[in-house]
């Protein structure tokens, strides 16, 4: 799932903080705007303020000059924010704007970080991105980490994504997975000839995953087209140790045939192996003879652990930037006519033995 942010930008004309660079009179501010891709599809670029409305990013500029000599860095991880009063996105302390003569590059991430401590900040050059201090994935759940296309020859504002706003178009994709679950009951009553009911109920106590990695690092390049290189496994170098995390299943029912869903959460992008998913249910059996004595519990099964393999035949790791969703479906029998309890009868040979004995008569 890819989200877009289209940064409309204006840059100061003079910085102190900016490399030489000669132009004219400081012409319109650079702004942002900012869109997100569309979970929906891959051709719809939602509104980023929908979702991120109160998560600033940061954003890189390099000046190209007309000549070579004069180009340098514009201005180093500064911080933008959206402008409720004028409805753009903008840098935030300090305004900038574009210059008068040559153009700008950007590379922008988020969300903003100024020195690390509560986000991952990027190491970012004008042909990389790296993010090479290990980031704890499991203990930072509420961050949703991206990084963006790199804008490039840009002398002004521009409308690409229709949401508004005039900027430097930016894409923001995901630098991390996110997982789902959604959960459902086989069946929950069978019928058989006679007409007598079975019917179970399953209640889902806690749902984990064990062996997974939290931690790691990951480095991206420039393509000769413009794009990002990821690593070659689309998935980020994890540290040695693991975690087993316990999914929160508030709200979570008796099981239907029905899904329900689990909250989604991020996840380090990883190659699956021994990655073992943890399920603990309660099950009660009851049965309806159909003979007016009525529906009775004839077993009651509590804390029954099942594990499963997250691999599956289209599934083999946990990609940058994909969405996945795990469908649990719990099925109290593997299939009822394998299930039915069968009888096969034999009898044992007598076991034969001559008895003789004299009669006197």
């Amino acid at each position: 799932m890819k989200r877009i942010i289209t940064i409309a930008i204006v840059l100061a004309a003079a910085l102190s903080s900016c490399t030489q660079v000669k132009q004219e009179q400081p012409a319109s501010e650079i702004a942002f705007m900012v869109a997100r891709h569309s979970a929906l599809t891959k051709a719809d670029y939602a509104d980023y303020k929908d979702s991120y409305l109160n998560v600033p990013f940061g954003t890189y500029a390099w000046y190209k000059g007309v000549q070579e000599q004069d180009n340098g860095v514009y201005f180093a991880n500064r911080q933008v924010g959206f402008d409720q009063a004028n409805g753009r996105w903008i840098t935030v302390g300090r305004t900038y704007f574009w210059p008068g003569t040559g153009s700008l590059d950007f590379i922008s991430y988020s969300p903003y970080s100024a020195d690390g401590s509560n986000a991952p900040a990027p190491v970012i050059t004008e042909n990389g991105i790296s993010y090479s201090t290990p980031w704890n994935v499991d203990a930072n759940q509420t961050v949703d980490v991206m990084y963006a296309d790199k804008a490039t020859g840009l002398t002004g504002n521009r409308n690409t994504f229709n949401h508004g706003y005039e900027g430097v178009p930016t894409l923001f994709r995901h630098a991390l997975s996110r997982i789902a679950f959604q959960l459902r009951a086989a069946t929950t009553s069978i019928v058989t000839a006679s007409g007598e009911i079975t019917r179970w109920e399953i209640d889902v106590k806690r749902l984990s995953i064990d062996n997974l990695f939290s931690t790691g690092t990951v480095d991206l390049t420039l393509a000769e087209d413009g794009s990002w290189t990821k690593p070659e496994s689309n998935v980020w170098t994890p540290t040695d140790a693991t975690v087993r995390r316990t999914i929160n299943l508030d709200g979570i029912q008796t099981l239907t045939e029905d899904v329900q869903s689990v909250g989604s959460f991020f996840a380090l992008p990883q190659i699956l192996d021994q990655q073992e998913l943890l399920l603990t249910v309660d099950v009660r059996t009851y049965r309806d003879p159909r003979d007016g004595t009525g529906e009775k519990l004839i077993i009651e099964e509590n804390d029954v652990l099942c594990r499963a393999s997250l691999i599956t035949e289209d599934i083999d790791r946990w990609g940058m930037n994909q969405y996945i969703t795990y469908v649990l479906t719990i099925a109290p029998v593997v299939d009822i006519e394998s299930n039915l309890i069968l009888f096969d009868p034999a009898v044992a040979d007598w076991d034969k033995k001559i008895a003789e004995t004299e009669i006197v008569l």
